[in-house]
């Protein structure tokens, strides 16, 4: 396909999720000649494999809390649990290659590091505008309708006051399923204010993100926020990506996508005791001063998160909740005396004990 001499650029987002898989090496991609040897093949150190680690539309307190939620870098860690975090990078270099640097500490596997974003890789031209504590926020409301009517308020406010256009402004839903049923009484609020939404893919042709027919304003699930970008972003029922166990790699993934939307200001708000948790997150990352100090997990650790936090099948999803179910009707039957641990052989008992921790 190519002319001598041979070139061929190619460019791709080295981190599409959090979990570090990359693109293939290219001596994978493009194979090898009959004699075994790679066909295409980078060196290392090779000027030919660049990584650009500067990050022009995010502002730094975006990517950070990006990245602080996305990897749980100050999640409390459950109980039974020796670490709060979801995920993690591996190999350690890839944050450098990102564009951390090393505040304190050490970057490598099983040492206490802090991580930074400097003027180099994150240019302050946004914070020298704004006030950090406006570009990005955190709420928490008592439920779903006063998420609702303070999401509504705010856009009014931001065409009328803040003279932002329509396609200044995303709403993004975490769960693509629940995301059209979600998201209704908010659009149905805005249309009878003389607002016009529509719902991506949905209201408009797959390929379409925004409108440009009239005047509209995109609302969209996580996957099709995928790839697009908007002045300000609302991240809406946020606390769905709290959870413990399997798929919450999945879910701190899509809250990772809808904060890196935002080219100014991101808005990340949800109701509930989970959005307790995600909002102590962010307070610790504003106390850090958007620094992520954590301890480096160990190999072995890596792999527990993996195990912990992978997603599951449909089938293990299921077997799952079953088994959950069977559990939590086992702790009642107890409860209720109409089963009594004697009842239960010794060695069940026996194993019990050992798994639960108790005596």
């Amino acid at each position: 396909m190519l002319r001598d001499p041979k070139r061929l650029v190619y460019a791709y987002d080295e981190l599409q999720n959090l979990s570090g898989n990359s693109l293939p090496p290219p001596e994978e991609i493009f194979g090898k000649d009959r004699q075994g040897r790679p066909l295409v093949t980078f060196d290392n150190g090779s000027p030919r494999d660049v990584i650009l680690p500067k990050c022009y539309r995010n502002s730094r307190p975006v990517l950070v809390a990006a990245h602080s939620l996305g990897f749980g870098i100050y999640r409390q860690p459950p109980e039974g649990e020796d670490t709060g975090l979801v995920q993690m990078f591996d190999p350690a270099a890839l944050w450098t290659e990102i564009g951390y640097s090393v505040y304190q500490g050490k970057l490598a596997k099983g040492h206490h590091v802090v991580l930074e974003r400097t003027n180099e890789t994150s240019p302050r031209f946004l914070e020298e505008h704004s006030e950090i504590q406006d570009l990005v926020q955190f709420q928490r409301f008592r439920n779903e309708a006063d998420q609702n009517e303070w999401l509504v308020d705010q856009i009014r406010r931001n065409l009328e006051d803040d003279e932002l256009r329509y396609d200044d402004i995303i709403v993004i839903h975490p769960d693509p399923i629940s995301a059209r049923e979600r998201v209704g009484p908010i659009r149905k609020r805005l249309y009878e204010m003389g607002i016009q939404t529509h719902l991506a893919g949905v209201d408009t042709l797959a390929d379409v993100f925004f409108r440009t027919d009239h005047p509209s304003i995109t609302f969209t699930g996580i996957f099709r926020a995928k790839g697009n970008e908007a002045g300000m972003v609302y991240g809406i029922n946020a606390q769905k990506c709290e959870t413990r166990g399997a798929g919450l790699a999945s879910l701190r993934n899509r809250l990772f996508t809808a904060i890196t939307r935002s080219k100014a200001w991101v808005r990340v708000v949800g109701h509930g005791p989970k959005m307790d948790s995600l909002i102590r997150e962010f307070k610790e990352l504003e106390r850090k001063e958007y620094r992520l100090a954590f301890k480096y997990p160990t190999d072995d650790q890596l792999r527990t998160l993996r195990r912990v936090h992978q997603d599951l099948s449909p089938a293990e999803k299921q077997r799952l909740e079953k088994q959950k179910n069977l559990a939590n009707e086992l702790a009642k039957a107890l409860e209720r005396g109409e089963l009594k641990p004697e009842d239960l052989d010794e060695k069940t008992r026996s194993k019990l004990r050992e798994l639960l921790g108790g005596d």
